[in-house]
């Protein structure tokens, strides 16, 4: 072992999650010895709404990064649309605890490469074009083994102290760890296209994230999310024991909305990049801390059940990791490195735990039309609710008692009682 190069922390997966995993560990320690490993060459394309908030922004802010965004144009609103063509646009509120009520999209293409960009001027190990095969435990028990494959099939070793695994929702790290991918019932499947719409702007009179719930997607939801210039970003996905038990198809789901998008006077040009991938839900969590051995981001099921979304907390995770980590990499004591790696799973479940069962118990009672279209039409008239609505998709809201208890009157209330003790409505589309 002797002459063998010993990372402190190996990474498998250079998106966002792995790579502040990276920075977070070079921050806090600039001496730590820090790899990645990724089986693309980057930058690389990645299916995903491409929408950031303001949660992704704060922790990119944690270490000065936030340049990355610079010159991207600014996301101020959502646009929701439910059965029968209700709709309504709201200004993203203030969420707690961060600076920024912005959203921005931005391919993946692109941000995830500029996030490892920042990983490597760190001076971060990267190897790029490698795939992780499996791990195991050296002579020495303080030391794992990596075993690695580049693109020509030629096989080597890495040596670490610390394994991390952030390679997405089909984890060759959560796989060697024996554990079960979720069940269907805790996965969405869903589809990203591209396409080219010079008037999206003037048809919205801003640029809103658009939603559809519960329309082209039934018990699912649509998007459309303005990039820079002309780009959109548009979506569709649902979950997916229900996509399985109705039989659906994923691309005559998204031609659907397409033709959603047209009914509203959206010019559609230039479809393209159209991939369908899996989500798994944090409805489901695997363990998230082994024997020197972590998970992070989509390969601990990091994904909001009700919005998709993954970044922010793969994100977050990689920086509570090195948080509770990086003092015990120096350390000779194995089982000071574990309960550390064990007060990171309990830190996590305890930031997102009751917001993910929150997500989790707005996702199932907006898989039904009818609580779609009442949520929505309170919403029309009452901001406290869409502004809720809004942070269970970008934020870390949770359903306390008082809010559960307020949302239930509101359902049982007649509307015009809703409407007359409301303030602020949002806008009605």
């Amino acid at each position: 072992m002797k002459n063998k190069e010993i990372f402190d922390v190996l990474i498998v997966g250079a998106g966002p999650s792995g790579s502040n995993t990276a920075i977070s560990y070079k921050n806090l320690n600039p001496d730590l010895k820090v790899g990645i490993i990724d089986k693309a060459i980057f930058p690389r394309d990645k299916s995903c709404g491409d929408a950031i908030g303001p949660g992704v922004i704060n922790a990119l802010k944690r270490f000065n990064n936030e340049h990355i965004l610079d010159g991207e144009p600014e996301v101020i609103s959502t646009s929701l649309f439910g059965p029968d063509n209700i709709g309504i646009q709201n200004y993203i509120p203030k969420v707690k605890n961060k600076d920024d009520s912005v959203v921005y999209v931005i391919p993946r293409y692109e941000l995830d490469n500029r996030i490892f960009e920042i990983a490597k001027n760190l001076n971060v190990h990267s190897y790029e074009g490698v795939r992780y095969i499996d791990y195991e435990q050296t002579e020495n028990e303080d030391i794992l083994k990596v075993e690695i494959e580049n693109s020509d099939k030629e096989k080597n070793f890495l040596f670490t102290k610390l394994l991390v695994g952030a390679d997405g929702a089909n984890s060759r790290v959560r796989k060697s760890l024996d554990l079960k991918q979720n069940s269907d019932i805790h996965k969405a499947i869903a589809i990203r296209a591209y396409i080219d719409s010079p008037n999206y702007l003037e048809i919205f009179k801003e640029r809103t994230l658009m939603f559809e719930i519960n329309v082209s997607a039934l018990k699912g939801y649509a998007w459309a999310f303005p990039s820079k210039g002309n780009l959109i970003n548009i979506g569709i996905g649902m979950p997916l024991n229900l996509f399985k038990k109705d039989k659906m198809d994923i691309n005559e789901m998204l031609d659907s909305f397409i033709r959603t998008l047209e009914s509203k006077g959206v010019i559609v040009d230039n479809l393209r990049m159209e991939k369908s991938y899996m989500l798994p839900f944090a409805s489901s969590r695997p363990k998230l801390a082994h024997d020197k051995v972590a998970l992070v981001g989509d390969a601990g099921s990091m994904i909001n059940p009700m919005s998709g979304e993954g970044i922010f907390y793969g994100m977050e995770a990689g920086y509570l990791l090195a948080k509770e980590t990086f003092g015990s990499l120096n350390s000779n004591d194995e089982n000071n490195l574990n309960n550390n790696l064990n007060k990171y799973e309990r830190a996590l479940n305890k930031r997102f735990g009751m917001h993910f069962l929150s997500c989790t118990v707005a996702r199932l009672v907006l898989q039904s039309p009818f609580m779609t279209k009442r949520l929505l039409k309170i919403a029309s008239v009452d901001k406290n609710t869409i502004n809720f609505v809004v942070e269970l998709l970008f934020d870390e809201a949770r359903l306390t008692i008082k809010e559960t208890f307020s949302l239930a009157f509101k359902f049982i209330l007649p509307f015009r009682t809703v409407r007359f003790f409301s303030k602020s409505p949002a806008f009605s589309l």
